[in-house]
């Protein structure tokens, strides 16, 4: 993958290493929080081989040397219960040896015959204390160990070079540092995190996903509507960016087939809850208001929604005409001022597909292409029943549905192959609910405010 197309998975996922990051941060929190707060004092030692008068001044470089070397051993002596026994029974501290030597180090800088002794505690005027008698006490077991057999002088002085002094600030917990290694960890966490979900996540969310799927660019997105359930037939205010969306999905339609205008197909969907029955009302609604005659026919036999949409009597419909229970004449229902007419699903049959299949529907999906310019079929979806692919086979093809979020990419191939099988035309797809990620949407409907002549809308015959 390019820099650049990381670059867009972190401006989309942008959520997720954000809340590492925070966590992050809230973790280095939570650490300088309950962490103790400590102080720590160092007090310095020197290490010196034992002056002899008759010494020259090579036996004096190979006596430094001694000690440099002797320095890094005399280090390891700390822990031992000669150096911290005596200590803890002096100062008197409330402390176990364990924690006594849990808190004190020694260190050598390289090359050098310093030792430093640094002792942490919770007060700052003990912490003092405790790394002077360290230091001294370690001092005195150094050149007991360094006396000789039978000799009472050591070969090697330990001398008190700098007294710890009182620390004036809290070594630990080192605020900044903890909440900035915190953030790194949670950002690199995040991070991680997001190109893990964006390789794995297999919902179609972009027209780019839509394409890659597909091998075809969708017709068209909708905007993600928060009140849709309550008004779902967005497409009525033609002034809005909603309507926009249909219109321009409308005359990607017209123009899906080089020879031909397609005006008389299938809406469906792969799954159910991707919005089919809401894209083909507004589209319906689209169409009518170019001054086309449209019928809506509500082909979802098993749950129909058309009827409610749009606020119609649906207890006879198409499911009568084809048993011969009713006439179309009847069914066919004039809407908002004959706007548009809408066929309703009818009686529900225990077999759906058998009634889309038969000779009867075949009749009827003629006798529709001739009476209106343009007839929409709400379909079930594709993946649930058969319904949509025998309804395709009679139409000029299919429109799939998906929902942006929400529609994944194995159902989307599943469709395209059924398609393919069954031999259908896929016109396209409808990117169904996108939301527009803090892009405006540039409305440039025309100024009501103004008065102008207004012209009548065009009828089926053109004629106004």
């Amino acid at each position: 993958m390019t820099f650049a197309e990381y670059f867009t998975i972190l401006q989309r996922r942008w959520r997720v290493w954000f809340s590492g990051l925070v966590l992050g941060l809230l973790a280095g929190a939570a650490v300088c929080a309950f962490s103790p707060i400590q102080y720590t004092a160092v007090a310095t030692s020197f290490v010196t081989v034992a002056d002899r008068v008759d010494e020259n001044q090579g036996e004096i470089f190979q006596g430094s040397q001694f000690a440099v070397q002797r320095v890094k051993s005399y280090a390891r002596l700390v822990d031992s219960p000669r150096v911290l026994g005596p200590v803890r029974s002096e100062l008197r501290l409330p402390m176990s040896y364990r924690e006594l030597a849990r808190n004190v180090d020694v260190s050598s800088p390289p090359e050098t015959v310093l030792m430093e002794v640094s002792a942490r505690d919770a007060s700052p005027a003990r912490a003092a204390r405790i790394a002077d008698a360290v230091s001294e006490q370690l001092g005195a077991v150094i050149e007991d160990l360094e006396t000789a057999r039978g000799s009472e002088v050591s070969s090697v002085r330990v001398s008190l070079a700098q007294p710890a002094t009182r620390p004036s600030a809290p070594s630990s917990p080192r605020v900044l540092l903890t909440l900035l290694l915190g953030a790194a960890v949670g950002l690199a966490g995040g991070l991680v995190t997001a190109v893990l979900r964006h390789h794995l996540d297999r919902r179609i969310k972009t027209p780019e996903d839509v394409r890659l799927q597909t091998g075809m660019s969708p017709l068209g997105t909708t905007l993600y509507q928060p009140e849709a359930k309550r008004r779902p037939l967005v497409a009525l205010d033609w002034r809005s960016a909603s309507a926009e969306r249909f219109r321009t999905i409308r005359t990607a339609l017209k123009f899906a087939a080089v020879d031909r205008e397609l005006r008389h197909f299938v809406v469906t969907s792969a799954v159910p809850g991707e919005g089919k029955t809401s894209v083909a009302s507004n589209l319906a609604i689209s169409w009518a208001q170019t001054g086309a005659a449209v019928c809506l026919v509500e082909s979802d036999l098993r749950r129909p929604s058309v009827s409610r949409f749009f606020g119609v009597e649906g207890r006879l419909g198409l499911s009568d005409v084809l048993v011969g229970e009713a006439r179309l004449d009847d069914v066919l229902l004039p809407w908002n001022h004959s706007m548009l007419t809408v066929l309703p699903a009818g009686s529900l049959p225990p077999d759906p597909a058998a009634l889309l299949g038969s000779s009867a529907m075949r009749g009827l999906v003629d006798t529709l292409r001739k009476r209106f310019d343009v007839v929409i079929y709400d379909s079930p979806p594709v993946l649930s029943v058969t319904d949509g692919i025998v309804l395709g086979e009679q139409v000029d093809g299919i429109v799939l549905v998906l929902r942006a979020g929400t529609s994944r990419r194995e159902h989307v191939a599943a469709v395209v192959e059924s398609l393919r099988h069954a031999r259908l035309m896929l016109f396209g797809t409808v990117l169904n609910a996108t939301r527009n990620r803090g892009d405006r949407v540039h409305d440039y409907a025309p100024d009501l405010s103004q008065p102008r002549a207004e012209l009548a809308p065009l009828s089926a015959s053109g004629q106004r």
